[in-house]
């Protein structure tokens, strides 16, 4: 269906005569699109812990620590302010609010936790190349829509090793980088998939500090 709805996009735009910025070729439509499938049913066992660091013009640098979790089908995701878990394969989900205690569920919630976010629709896509992320060999991505400019490190096994938000108002240019700082095979519990665990934070202290600056 990803695939379908980036072609149809791009044919619309086309007829417009307003093609859509990047999209050089359904070639590259299809990659894109292969890449962001990756991200949804990777099945490989992983623990990734990033750091996040937040820029504005009108606002302060803010940094934060975040980490997903993925076995199988199940996926978890944590920072100081959330933690979801995500039955991929089933497109379910629940999200836990830690400022309200609320939680919601939905298919939502397992499109935004389960890869990359795909909750809303793209207007642009670009494959930008082959990079070295994390030290792993990854492709880069580009992705647009209404609001936002995304860009995304994909490892060949679907994990998602870095990322970029940016809005796309230059009048409002807030970033957010995100880069893994530990990958790991080994998970914290079994249990964190379950959504009574959403209780519990599975984040390691150590992964809760910034990391220390390279030698």
């Amino acid at each position: 269906m990803l695939l379908a709805f980036l072609i149809s996009m791009s044919i619309s735009a086309t007829r417009q005569n307003t093609p859509p910025p990047d999209l050089a070729s359904r070639a590259e439509i299809e990659k894109v699109a292969q890449i962001i499938s990756r991200t949804k049913t990777v099945s490989t066992t992983y623990a990734v812990y990033f750091w996040n660091h937040g820029r504005s013009p009108s606002l302060a640098s803010a940094d934060e620590w975040s980490a997903e979790f993925h076995s199988g089908s199940l996926h978890r995701v944590e920072t100081p302010r959330d933690r979801v878990v995500a039955n991929c394969a089933e497109g379910t989900g629940a999200y836990l609010n830690l400022a309200s205690g609320l939680v919601s569920k939905g298919p939502g919630v397992a499109a935004a936790a389960c890869g990359i976010n795909t909750n809303r629709q793209f207007i642009a896509v670009k494959w930008m190349g082959r990079v070295q992320s994390f030290s792993i060999p990854a492709d880069r991505i580009q992705l647009t829509d209404s609001s936002n400019i995304r860009t995304y490190d994909v490892s060949d096994d679907g994990v998602i090793l870095a990322s970029v938000y940016a809005l796309r108002d230059p009048q409002k240019s807030t970033e957010l980088e995100t880069f893994a700082v530990s990958l790991s095979a080994v998970l914290p519990d079994k249990s964190m998939f379950d959504e009574a665990s959403l209780q519990k934070s599975f984040v390691p202290e150590q992964f809760k500090k910034p990391p220390l600056p390279n030698k």
